[in-house]
């Protein structure tokens, strides 16, 4: 921004009110960002500025910013400030109902968002600071990457030294880190904002890739817009690359602020218990008809959740991906818990590829904050068929086998129908691999290593083929079998701590997690790795 040429800047030798004259001036420069032209611009296009998503994400007259003075700047001979232009990125401590975060964001009304000389250096403050104080990291990324005019003005193209992706590795290992996609990123802001445990982007006005459709087209010829190419209905829909999506900023924001709620400050703490007001010991008279006596109908997995948990409050991540398995957060008694359910309406709630992709991170997540984790299990298995089999689903659900082994943190299980086969496996064995399985059953309980139908397909082939009527004589088999899949047997033999009443959920859940955090106060001191996203 040209700055009046009759202004003269403090020097040596000034008043000091001079020195703080020229502060405040310079501090309102840059509060102007790139022109009223781009910030309604900005506006326009239904956006907000990165300093108006700030003031609305944090509490009101929190936010301390810092290098608010951080710019390319040009003096004359003389050592006047004839031009100054604000770093595209602006950031600092605010607080969230009182509880301190590190945030910081892209100011596309400068260059697109795109880093000049001074954009890498406020970054870098950024994740250190919130890794030395212990507070998440909130990023809201708007932005376009590194832009060939830097190079032409450089007058050279530089290799990448790489250090940014450690000290984000570094992040994701020490706090949580939450990202709000609210524009059109690409390149480097792209990575950024996917090196992240949570994700929400606005329907319609964000898009995320790594290269947009001038790059796209140069390079392969594939003519697409933005929204095509990256949209929230290509990356939460399709290719579960982004997490959550809101129909605004304002619901993004606050999806951010939820996700963040249920977490410690760093790996090494056990969140904190929040007064909720709903009973620990409340019984839901709805539990006990919510699963139809017909096995092969189906029920609303999500009212099951909401009924158990404090108040109905759940916070679902991934909602619109790999439907048939449910993950997200609540509240059990106050303490934060992961919860993993089934949903029998997708899929009859078989784990594919995706859902076994979409379990792995969700337990390495709840693993890495110290989160005892709830499971709903109605899963009849693997899914079957040839897409499943180009789609790699065995092997990508025994990573979900592999993070369960790997995990340490508290599970409590209900059994509330299904759980056949070797992807029912990965819910049971989770939790700590000397501790006690914590598995109780609902009376619609059945399990075994292969549902029945197609258990007696495969086992009873021959005979069935070599009956007078081989239809009839495959259903005497399966009517036979399920009588043996009586959940009572199952206790019988101790194949679950208990069989209860459905209504008694609650409680059962509510007394181990409370039971569960002694020992989650020992694993909080735990190494930790990554979680991978």
């Amino acid at each position: 921004m040209p700055i009046d040429p009759k202004r003269e800047s403090w020097k040596p030798g000034m008043p000091w009110e001079k020195a703080i004259e020229d502060i405040a001036y310079i501090k309102e420069l840059a509060t102007e960002m790139g022109g009223q032209e781009r910030i309604d611009r900005q506006h326009a296009g239904g956006r907000y500025t990165i300093r108006e998503r700030i003031d609305k994400l944090v509490d009101a007259g929190s936010f301390m910013e810092a290098g608010p003075l951080v710019g390319a700047a040009e003096f004359d001979a003389d050592g006047n400030l004839r031009e100054f232009t604000p770093g595209a990125y602006v950031m600092g401590l605010g607080e969230i109902d009182g509880r301190p975060v590190a945030v910081g964001g892209d100011d596309f009304t400068i260059s697109g968002g795109s880093p000049h000389n001074v954009h890498k250096h406020q970054r870098q403050f950024t994740q250190p600071l919130a890794v030395q104080y212990g507070i998440p990291y909130i990023q809201l990324v708007e932005g376009v990457g590194h832009s060939s005019k830097s190079d032409e003005a450089a007058g050279h193209m530089g290799l990448p030294s790489g250090e940014l992706w450690w000290r984000g590795v570094a992040l994701l290992t020490k706090v949580p880190v939450a990202a709000g996609i609210l524009g059109s990123v690409a390149g480097a802001p792209a990575a950024f904002a996917l090196m992240s445990h949570f994700t929400v982007m606005v329907k319609g006005r964000s898009q995320i890739f790594p290269s947009g459709p001038p790059v796209v087209r140069r390079a392969i010829g594939e003519k697409l817009d933005k929204e095509a190419l990256g949209g929230a209905a290509m990356h939460v829909h399709e290719s579960g690359q982004v997490d959550n999506e809101a129909d605004s900023e304002e619901e993004a924001l606050e999806q951010i602020r939820r996700f963040i709620s249920y977490l410690p400050n760093t790996t090494s703490d056990v969140a904190p218990r929040v007064e909720t007001g709903d009973p620990p010991d409340r019984r839901p008279e709805e539990l006990l008809n919510i699963i139809p006596p017909n096995r092969r109908q189906g029920y609303n997995p999500r009212r099951l959740i909401e009924l158990v948990v404090d108040n109905g409050e759940f916070f679902e991540m991934r909602r619109h991906w790999a439907g048939a398995l449910i993950t997200g957060f609540a509240r059990l008694d106050g303490y934060s818990v992961g919860i993993i359910g089934s949903d029998p309406l997708k899929m009859a709630g078989a784990m594919d590829g995706p859902a076994a992709d979409k379990y792995a991170h969700f337990v390495d997540l709840c693993d890495a904050f110290n989160l005892p984790v709830v499971v709903f299990l109605d899963m009849p298995g693997f899914m079957l068929g040839s897409h499943a089999e180009r789609k790699a689903t065995m092997r990508r659900g025994i990573r979900a086998l592999i993070a369960s082994a790997e995990a340490e943190v508290p599970k409590v299980e209900f059994n509330v129908r299904k759980a056949y086969g070797v992807a029912a496996d990965a819910p049971h064995s989770l939790g700590h691999p000397h501790g006690l399985n914590l598995r109780f059953g609902w009376p619609a309980g059945e399990w075994g290593g292969i549902p029945i139908e197609g258990g007696v397909a495969a086992a009873y082939r021959r005979e069935i083929e070599a009956a007078p009527d081989p239809d009839a004589h495959r259903e005497a088999i399966e009517e036979r079998l399920l009588r043996l899949r009586s959940p009572f047997r199952a206790a019988h033999k101790g194949d679950v701590v208990d069989l209860i009443d459905p209504r008694d959920t609650r409680a059962i859940a509510c007394r181990f997690v409370k039971l569960a955090q002694p020992m989650l106060a020992k694993l909080a001191q735990r190494p930790k790795r990554a979680v991978r996203p």
